[in-house]
């Protein structure tokens, strides 16, 4: 048997599972089958480029098709977390454009739903209000009621975009404050803006980064705050908890104010364009920065050493 005629089943079997494939997907495909005479050559090469053309297709399809059936669980996934424009509020200061400083946590509910805590400031602890989903040929949509059930005839479409979803209300004007007319979310961002569909009122956008959690300790000399305390009592706190978007942590030695405090953010220095976390001691009754030090943005640990007090903190999200 010549090499020709040895590969014709072969194709045959393609273009049969071809052919299949145009019954499935009606008007997706045409398929032109070939004799096996004619399964070779210039014939060979126009079969294979459709065949796999088809497949290809039909392979690209699938795939929509999933993502469409996953595209709730891939927003709840982005979403889920928290969020704070501190950098954003900080550069504006520095330009004179002041701004207010919001928090923004998803939390992931039953039922494939997200509790929603807006707040300013640096925390968010009370969910304010609830996101059902559901997905239709237009997009995810999310109706909003507030915590205690009651339907605010607030909708938002998500329409997925390369780097997340964005999503525009149907009626601003059922979006209570600071719910916002337009949402992005990516993987690292949150954008909600206030100026679109007829929404007055607010600033134009809030610019939030994805808050990571750490977890450290603090070690003061108590003789900071006591100057008869022995030289090496120390006012030592663990199991501390922050973020990592400009979250200042007050120092108490029990429920006592010590005056001192540790912030951690994520900042941009103006002059160099460089990207810091920066660890720093503040001292609180001036709001002024003593002391910092800096690593890497989402450094795994990073640690303050000035002998009259020490910090340590590890990135929790691991």
């Amino acid at each position: 048997m010549s090499g020709k005629s040895a590969a014709l089943p072969e194709w045959e079997a393609v273009l049969s599972a071809a052919a299949h494939l145009q019954q499935i997907l009606p008007g997706a495909v045409l398929v032109e089958r070939a004799s096996a005479e004619e399964a070779g050559g210039s014939a060979r090469r126009m079969v294979r480029s459709k065949v796999f053309g088809h497949v290809a297709m039909a392979a690209w399809l699938g795939c929509a098709a999933q993502l469409a059936l996953a595209g709730s669980g891939r927003l709840l996934d982005l979403l889920a977390g928290e969020y704070n424009n501190n950098e954003q509020v900080w550069q504006q200061g520095l330009d004179g454009v002041p701004a207010t400083r919001r928090h923004w946590r998803f939390e992931r509910m039953d039922g494939g739903r997200i509790g929603l805590a807006v707040a300013e400031g640096q925390s968010a602890p009370a969910i304010g209000w609830t996101l059902a989903f559901a997905e239709d040929d237009s997009g995810v949509r999310a109706a909003i009621s507030q915590a205690d059930g009651a339907d605010l005839g607030c909708r938002y479409l998500w329409e997925p975009r390369e780097d997340g979803f964005a999503a525009a209300a149907e009626d601003a004007d059922a979006c209570p404050d600071p719910l916002p007319a337009l949402w992005r979310i990516s993987p690292t961002h949150l954008i909600a803006a206030y100026d679109a569909y007829g929404k007055e009122g607010g600033e134009r956008a809030h610019r939030a980064r994805r808050a990571q959690p750490y977890a450290g300790w603090v070690s003061l000399q108590r003789r900071r705050i006591d100057p008869q305390a022995a030289a090496d009592e120390q006012i030592f706190l663990k199991d501390l908890r922050l973020h990592d978007e400009g979250f200042v942590l007050s120092i108490k030695d029990g429920e006592q104010p010590t005056g001192y405090a540790v912030e951690l953010a994520r900042l941009t220095y103006q002059h160099t364009r460089v990207a810091v976390l920066k660890l720093g001691v503040i001292d609180e009754a001036t709001g002024k920065t003593l002391s910092y030090s800096w690593a890497e943005p989402r450094a795994k640990r990073i640690g303050i050493n000035l002998r009259w007090i020490q910090a340590g903190f590890t990135r929790a999200d691991d």
